[in-house]
């Protein structure tokens, strides 16, 4: 009888600990394969054939659909340029260029991940929405308050997280070959 209980003590120890590190691994982001420039990070393998068996697990526990090879590259931001994380009650400023693409569009997401209900209605800009400056580069800002010119509403939670998605962009930028100079830069302005 003593070693019936250890043989099932063992499975389950085992089971608890292979279920535990598996929704520990998929419950974010890709562990693996992803390239930081400045505050963006892209998986430029999901959405490939070269997929590791970590991101293929998130995009199907998520259902995300992400970007194929050749369409384009997602890059996200949970931190400014700074390093700090990105939180609803402070001010940022989105400053600079964007690496060159057919077509891209900026959205603000919830802790969770989903898109936030605000009073505007709006929670991200697309390409041709974008207010420009005449040497082509942009200021967007994020805050709780109304702000002129390129404004998003940020949520009411604590964190949230940018999504850059640039569509139909040269093989460079597709394969995470992006630098720091090329996209927007996050400052915080002001944090109660």
């Amino acid at each position: 009888m003593r070693v019936i209980l250890a043989i099932l003590t063992a499975l389950f120890i085992a089971a608890a600990t292979g279920l535990g590190s598996a929704w520990y691994l998929t419950r974010g982001e890709p562990p693996l394969g992803g390239v930081q420039v400045g505050p963006w990070t892209a998986w430029p393998d999901v959405g490939s054939p070269a997929i590791d068996p970590y991101a293929r697990a998130i995009v199907a526990r998520t259902g995300a659909l992400p970007l194929g090879a050749g369409e384009g590259l997602a890059l996200t931001a949970t931190h400014d340029s700074e390093g700090r994380a990105l939180d609803g009650a402070c001010t940022y400023s989105m400053r600079g260029a964007l690496p060159p693409s057919r077509a891209w569009t900026l959205t603000v997401y919830d802790a969770d991940g989903r898109l936030p209900a605000n009073d505007t209605g709006r929670n991200g800009f697309t390409s041709y929405e974008l207010l420009r400056r005449p040497d082509g580069t942009a200021e967007i800002l994020l805050s709780r308050a109304v702000e002129p010119g390129n404004w998003l509403m940020l949520p009411q939670t604590q964190r949230f997280s940018l999504m850059l998605r640039l569509y139909s962009a040269p093989l460079a930028a597709i394969t995470g070959a992006v630098e720091a100079a090329a996209l927007l830069a996050i400052d915080r302005l002001a944090c109660p």
